[in-house]
């Protein structure tokens, strides 16, 4: 889980900011969002609001810059690193700095990085909370790395030579110069534990996802039972393979399949129309099978129907494509970090999905952005201190918490935060069209 992210110097972030998931815990409303059988009591879910362009996916996309820096070994070569170094100042720093703390398997661990044009300087140790010193685990300056782990100096040094740009964490996944299960477990945090979804992400396997996960499935058909838009059911139909392929446009798309794997016996490819996940086509030792999402909808006097998820609205879709990154935070300990959550989605809906969340058990963390005022309502929905506010001031982001200010636990939070009582909301001037 997430106790904290400091970042500086990357794309509208120029000063530092820092950003926790810290309780206050003298706030006694909704306890049950509060992690306390762990060392540090964390917060489960977190909202963070602003105007367009405030900064908040920027937010999104500086923890996925360090979440793929960490986890993909060429990563900073892909990427032009001028087009994240903050670019509205004169005097342009060109060191980009991130740091965050995170807990994994009861060890709380913490990770730092400066990246530059020229080189790369990285550290992780775990923390001892104040308590005690900080275990260092490695540190890196460019080519040269101190590790009591160290199994060979030399070769080390010459892996860094040759991936100077890379992460050793990532490095050591595939040439084990450091010899250390912790280092291993804070990789495995980054790249199985911290699950990001912007705003454009989709699940292209999401029907075979869902199709051997049972408990997911059942999920979903809890989550669209409870929220009232009109779908009875969803499950996932296996066709008649024969029969899918009678339809020309299929078995077009069967040939290009077959043609892209000669010879492969086992495969799964699915097929994408408008943004939907249409169908899953899948060889398991030469035994094809297509899958479908079926949609078990109510209509007049009783009467339902399975429809198909091409006759499903787009916020029907994307509540779909949600339920795996809900679940995920729920039941498998993950911290699942989504941009504008509200997306395609009715606010009330997203009150009753927050809602949904906040008040059942979960072993995770929710953080997303959005603009749907209606979840800034402490009387029923959240705490002052999971709301966290993104402002934009000559191009720099500032980012703060509503628990900064003194709140009583009656206030009206929403009209507060419309009237512009705390920032972060969009101020337009009166437009004159000649």
């Amino acid at each position: 889980m997430l106790l904290r992210f400091k970042i500086k110097n990357i794309l509208s972030f120029y000063e530092e900011t820092v950003f926790d998931m810290f309780p206050n815990i003298k706030r006694p409303t909704f306890s049950h969002h509060i992690y306390t059988d762990i060392e540090v009591p964390l917060l489960k879910q977190a909202a963070i609001y602003g105007a367009n362009g405030s900064g908040k996916s920027n937010f999104i996309k500086a923890m996925s810059f360090l979440r793929e820096f960490i986890t993909q070994e060429d990563f900073l070569q892909s990427v032009d690193l001028n087009d994240y170094i903050f670019q509205l100042t004169q005097e342009k720093s060109q060191i980009i700095s991130f740091e965050i703390e995170f807990l994994h398997k009861e060890k709380y661990y913490i990770y730092s990085v400066d990246i530059s044009p020229k080189e790369v300087a990285e550290k992780l140790s775990i923390s001892g909370l104040g308590k005690s010193e900080n275990k260092l685990l490695f540190e890196r300056n460019g080519n040269m790395i101190n590790s009591s782990y160290l199994q060979n100096e030399t070769s080390a040094k010459q892996l860094l030579e040759r991936r100077s740009y890379s992460s050793i964490m990532s490095l050591n996944k595939n040439y084990p110069v450091i010899i250390n299960n912790d280092i291993n477990s804070a990789f495995d945090w980054f790249s199985k534990q911290l699950e990001i979804i912007t705003i454009n992400s989709q699940i292209p396997i999401l029907i075979g996802f869902m199709s051997q996960q049972p408990k997911l499935l059942k999920f979903a058909n809890e989550v669209f039972e409870n929220i009232g838009i009109g779908i009875k059911s969803v499950e996932i139909k296996e066709s008649d393979f024969d029969k899918w392929t009678a339809n020309p446009e299929n078995a077009n798309f069967l040939k290009q399949v077959i043609e892209k794997n000669p010879k492969q016996d086992n495969f799964e490819v699915s097929q994408l129309k408008s943004n939907r996940n249409v169908l899953n086509f899948q060889v398991q030792k030469g035994i094809r099978t297509v899958q479908e999402f079926v949609f078990e909808q109510l209509g007049q006097s009783g009467y339902h129907k399975k429809m198909n998820i091409l006759s499903q609205s787009d916020g029907t879709v994307r509540l779909l494509t949600l339920i795996p990154a809900f679940y995920e935070a729920m039941f498998q300990n993950k911290t699942v970090v989504i941009d504008e959550i509200d997306n395609s989605i009715h606010p009330n809906l997203m009150f009753e999905l927050i809602r949904f969340y906040a008040n059942n058990k979960s072993n995770g963390q929710l953080i997303f952005t959005t603009h749907t005022t209606k979840l800034l309502n402490q009387q029923e929905l959240v705490r002052p201190d999971e709301i966290w506010l993104a402002e934009k001031s000559e191009g720099d982001t500032k980012m703060f918490s509503l628990n900064d200010f003194k709140l009583h636990n009656t206030l009206n939070i929403e009209n507060g935060y419309l009237d512009g009582r705390y920032g972060a909301v969009p101020v337009m001037k009166e437009l004159n069209v000649e």
